[in-house]
């Protein structure tokens, strides 16, 4: 098997890694795979990508590392390291192919690439040359929405972990806790309508956690307060694409949630 394409192929699944994904973000990695495997000449498929506007961000990037790839001496020693910085490189832009894969039809846009369209419109081909010439803000139009939905979620994570040190052993709830479980609510269902799982997920696990302080089922003691934490760092680290190990933090904030849920399951009958 082409060790270029392998390595292509890996590195956008590595880039994925941290995202319990959807069926329709699953075909999308899928037709990337498929892409890269089935190419009869790689260069020339990632260049026509990079003239796809859903698309021209992370294959410029997949561009850059097929020449790193191409002309260079790979150093096996150190082939590991750099394999793992560059697929950090690439996660906030597969991200955002991700979550637009319930928007966009990206079938026809591979079909593009592979040349497989019965008849392009003279329309369409236009439409194409425009968007290669735009510079302005609705070129990344995609990024934007991503990053709106990046500041979305991240944005009560620092007020929450503020919140949560305030709590610690504290008898009486501040009211600000409703705005707090509110929050975590609606960002644990946009979370889930984007198909980003693990956050909505971690999302629900403080969103009843903190339900459930509010009716006195649980104590804000030190062993809750830090798996809660746990939950937030595993949020920031998944949406940042951060390089760090968040697999104790997910354990942690996996183990607390399975309490919550027993809590709740008892709390029901």
């Amino acid at each position: 098997m082409d060790f270029i394409k392998q390595y292509l192929v890996q590195i956008i699944s590595y880039a994925a890694a941290n995202l319990r994904l959807n069926s329709n973000q699953i075909e999308i990695l899928a037709l990337f795979k498929e892409l890269i495997l089935k190419s009869d000449n790689l260069e020339d498929d990632l260049l026509k990508m990079k003239k796809i506007t859903e698309f021209s961000t992370l294959a410029i990037k997949l561009h850059e590392l097929y020449s790193f790839l191409t002309k260079n001496t790979i150093d096996i020693s150190t082939i590991s390291d750099k394999f793992r910085v560059q697929s950090q490189q690439l996660v906030k832009d597969v991200n955002i192919i991700l979550y637009n894969a319930n928007n966009i039809n990206y079938s026809s846009l591979f079909d593009r690439i592979k040349g497989e369209e019965k008849k392009v419109s003279e329309e369409t081909k236009s439409e194409d040359k425009i968007a290669e010439e735009k510079t302005g803000p609705e070129e990344n139009k995609e990024e934007s929405t991503f990053t709106h939905f990046e500041e979305t979620i991240l944005s009560p994570i620092k007020p929450v972990d503020a919140f949560l040190t305030e709590l610690l052993d504290k008898e009486e709830l501040p009211e600000i806790i409703n705005e707090h479980i509110e929050m975590m609510r609606k960002n644990s269902e946009l979370s889930k309508k984007n198909g980003f799982q693990i956050l909505s997920g971690m999302h629900s696990i403080v969103y009843d956690s903190l339900s459930l302080l509010k009716k006195g089922e649980i104590k804000a003691d030190k062993e809750t307060i830090e798996s809660l934490r746990a939950c937030l760092i595993v949020i920031a680290a998944v949406v940042r694409g951060k390089e760090v190990n968040i697999s104790d933090y997910l354990t942690r904030a996996g183990n607390f949630g399975k309490k919550i849920n027993s809590i709740k399951t008892k709390e029901k009958k």
